[in-house]
Formats: C-alpha cells, structure tokens, sequence
C-alpha cells in the first residue's frame, strides 16, 4: 500500500481540486488546441462538477451502452459499468461523485454506485459493506444500485442537487418524469404545463393544448426545475407541488437544451433555430432577464452541446457543423466571441467544461474523446523548489558552509525523522473544492424595503418560504451519498496486484 502511495502522489501536483495551490490567476481561462485524445465509443462525456475530486473523473456514455469513468489526470480507466444496451446519451453526476445516473435510448436509466468495486485492496476504504444504497436495498458486489424503466428512450437524466433518491428524466416523446425513490413519499409524476387552479382551465371553451417538453433540469440549488418546450416556452416548476411557477417565452422555436453555471445564476437556452440565449436568473424572485443572444453567422451550424466555464466566466457552444469539429467560446459579460476551437475535421456530438480549470472534452463521430487544455511551459520549479532558469550562463559563487562536512548522526537522525512524517496527498482541504450552491431560504440582512414596499416584500417571503419547503421535502430522509474516497485507476490495481503476488 505504501508503493501505491508513491504512485499516486504525483496527482497532487496536477490536481487543484485536492488542496494544492489553485492555478496561476493571470493565466489564460481557455483552452487552445487538442492536447490527448482517448480512444472510445463515445456520444456523451461529463466531467463531476462537484466534491472533493472535482474534475478529477469524466463519465463517458459508449455508442454499445458501455459506461466508462476516466481519471482526467492519468488518462486511466476507473470503472467500466455495463448495464445498457444501447447508446447512452444522459449522464450526471452526484454531489460527492459516489454515484453516477446514467440514460440511455433503451428506455433505462441506471444508478451505479461507484465504490463498489471487488478489490482486497479497496475493501477497507469502499462502504459498500456497511451501507445501504440508494434503492434501499444493501450494497453488493454489483455496483448497479437501481434500474428505472420508462416507456420510452431516455434523452437525457439528472439527480436532484440535494438527494440521489430524486431522478429527473426527459423521455424522447416530449415528458418529462420526475421519480422519487424513497420508501416513504416516493412516487413518479408526468410534469405538464399546468399553474396551480387551472387544472380544468379552458379557453373559449377549448381546453387549451399542452406543450410537449424537449429539456428539463434541476437548478444548481435544487429548488426549482427548468423545462424547456416545443413551442419555445421556458417553464419553472416546483418539484414539491409540481405546478408551474412561471412561463416565459424565450424563443419563437423548440428548445432543445438548457444548461446553469455553478452559481445558478445565469441559464443558456439552446433552440431550434440555430441560435443561444443567454438569460440571468434572479437569485431572490427567480425573475429571467435576457442578456445576449449568440450565433455563429457564418455557417449557421446548429448547436449539439452548451455549457459555461468553471467560474462561469465564459459561455461554450459545441457547433454541429457536418466537416468540422470546432467549439466557440464566448465571453459571458461583454458577448464578444473569444476563440473558436477547431479539432480535426469530424462532426462534434457533445462536450463539457473542467469544474475548475481551462479544460474542455469533446466526443467526435468516431467515438474518440478529445481533451483541450492550455499550452504551458514546464515548470521546474514545482519538482525542485527553489529552482532558477537562466537565460545564459552565469558564474556560480558558492555559499560558505555549501560544502562543509556534515556530522552523519544529525545526518541520519533528521533523514529518520522525515521518513516517519505522513504525507497525504488524497485528502482535500476544507473549502477547498466546487460545492452545490445553497439555496436562498430568507432574506438578506442587507436587503431592506420602504413603507411603500411592503407588498413586495411579502411577496419575496413568501417566494423565499416556498423555497425553504422544497429544500426541506428534498433532504427528508436523505441519501448516502457522503462517501468522499479516491478512485483508483483500473491498471493501476493489476499492477498492485501483480506486484503483491510475485512478492509472495
């Protein structure tokens, strides 16, 4: 165990998520070329947003329904889940990366428990042995922990930010399901576009037509969830009473996709017709306010993926060009283009951002995964503290006790002393690491209101008490999703493995 601690201590220099240093603040927040590429069967890829190993792990969705979990930093397979047996084209993570949902146009959605792993030498680190899962069921040797079937193929399928035992699911014939799991409460509910007292509401004497959904999401904070229709209308809908809580018409066509930063804050719409709107989200009344629209108007591509940037700084749109592989980037406050990423010349199915540095991974047609980072210079001063480059040779003047004899015992003694010192290196600082925003329960001490405001502050109480009774319902009878270990690399323990028998 102590070989494999070696091994595994280089990951500390590379890996911000895990307590180090954070990156250089002045350095570029983008990528700018192709950097690896892993070979694959890819049409979805997600990196875990949150935790204590925030993208440190990227869950690819296979083409043959194979699921498989990659370490970002050592190009390794983690974990190879099969379950599907079609294309798997919705993943999410959970809020410590214990377990992973993934959908697939089999009419399934799975949730694996990824600590589960048949290993002597994670049995004492994995709690599969003395926990439950989230279906309720013990924990086995399977890491399959709950199989939701559909009646039609899933597009896509998330957790709800607060509890795993909740399941958002958009089905490919316009529903969206929401599933809770739990033993007590639990149920699945078909959401539709109805507000609270117009259930039999009709309109000249038609009962008016309900639009299909295309998208949905959780909000980062879980209080609310976003769904996006045919007819271009964006829904906010309670998950506790599932009514709709606003309708905004924010496109003239369907809307396909919808993504939050980590703040939650700010919301990018993908439509029909070929175009991105960028919409803030106020954070006490839920208000939508448009911001910026963005095309690429030369070629008119479609888009096939959208996300945000870490700090959500920049806006990114996966173009679906037919003869190129190309992801633009914009910058979120001004709306000016920054760069365009042009890989090789193949079509883009999907792509996502790094929670926390300029790191982009894109899926190609063939399958293969493509990483984009930055182009930075080797940094010797990280392996030898201390170090200095020079820019020509210098005459060297030597210090005056640099090469004294040294008495051996002290020697000896402080060379013993710093063997026994424990270094860890997979332990994260506190704070140190993208967590899942809170939502905002009661109003600020900093917020105040006139005489003449008062029925505007009752009515943000009033918004604000509904969101504390939704944050309650979903923490009722949470999960266990507190597991915060290290995955290791699959190669890495047959190495171990191999190593431990031929030593015995």
């Amino acid at each position: 165990m102590q070989q494999l601690l070696i091994l595994l201590s280089p990951l500390a220099d590379l890996n911000p998520s895990l307590g180090f240093p954070p990156p250089d603040p002045f350095a570029q927040k983008y990528p700018e070329a192709v950097d690896s590429t892993l070979s694959s069967q890819a049409v979805s890829v997600l990196f875990n947003p949150s935790g204590p190993f925030a993208g440190h792990y990227l869950a690819v969705g296979g083409s043959d329904g194979l699921v498989e979990v990659w370490d970002v930093e050592t190009r390794g397979v983690l974990r190879v889940l099969e379950g599907h047996v079609k294309a798997v084209k919705g993943l999410s993570w959970s809020r410590n990366n214990r377990y992973l949902l993934t959908a697939s146009q089999d009419s399934t959605a799975i949730i694996w428990d990824l600590s589960v792993l048949t290993h002597p030498l994670l049995s004492p680190q994995t709690p599969s042995s003395s926990s439950t899962s989230t279906s309720g069921k013990a924990s086995s040797s399977s890491p399959r922990a709950c199989t939701i079937r559909f009646d039609a193929p899933v597009s896509h399928a998330s957790f709800h930010p607060r509890n795993t035992k909740i399941v958002l699911a958009v089905l490919s014939c316009g529903e969206v399901v929401l599933v809770d799991l739990r033993k007590e409460g639990g149920g699945r509910w078909n959401l539709e576009d109805v507000v609270e007292g117009e259930e039999d509401a009709v309109e000249d004497g038609v009962t008016r037509k309900r639009s299909s959904m295309a998208c949905a999401v959780f909000s980062p904070c879980g209080s609310r969830i976003y769904a996006g229709t045919t007819s271009g209308m964006l829904l906010v809908i309670n998950p506790l009473t599932r009514y709709v809580l606003q309708r905004v018409k924010v496109a003239n066509a369907s809307i396909r996709q919808l993504s939050f930063d980590s703040s939650g804050q700010h919301l990018i719409i993908s439509a029909s017709d070929r175009a991105l709107r960028l919409l803030s989200v106020h954070p006490l009344t839920s208000t939508l306010t448009p911001l910026h629209r963005f095309q690429d108007l030369v070629n008119r591509t479609p888009w096939h993926a959208i996300g945000f940037s870490g700090d959500g700084e920049y806006v990114m749109g996966g173009a679906g060009h037919k003869m190129a592989h190309n992801v633009f980037v914009w910058d979120r406050e001004s709306g000016v283009l920054v760069k365009v990423l042009e890989g090789p010349k193949e079509p883009l199915l999907d792509c996502d951002w790094h929670p926390t540095r300029p790191v982009i991974a894109s899926v190609a047609t063939s399958g293969d995964v493509h990483i984009w980072q930055t182009s930075s210079p080797d940094n010797w001063a990280a392996f030898a503290p201390g170090f200095e480059e020079l820019e020509e040779n210098v005459e060297y003047e030597e210090r005056e006790d640099e090469f004294d004899i040294e008495d051996e015992t002290e020697l000896i003694r402080r060379k013993d002393l710093e063997e026994d010192l424990i270094i860890d290196v997979l332990s994260p600082q506190e704070d140190s690491y993208p967590r899942r925003p809170q939502p905002i329960t009661s109003l600020p001490s900093t917020l105040t209101f006139n005489d003449d405001q008062a029925e505007e502050r009752n009515e943000i109480e009033g918004y604000l008490r509904s969101l504390g009774e939704v944050t309650r319902w979903a923490i009722r009878h949470g999960d266990d999703d507190d597991w915060e270990g290290f995955y290791l690399s699959l190669d890495l323990l047959e190495e171990v493995e191999d190593e431990d028998e031929n030593g015995a």
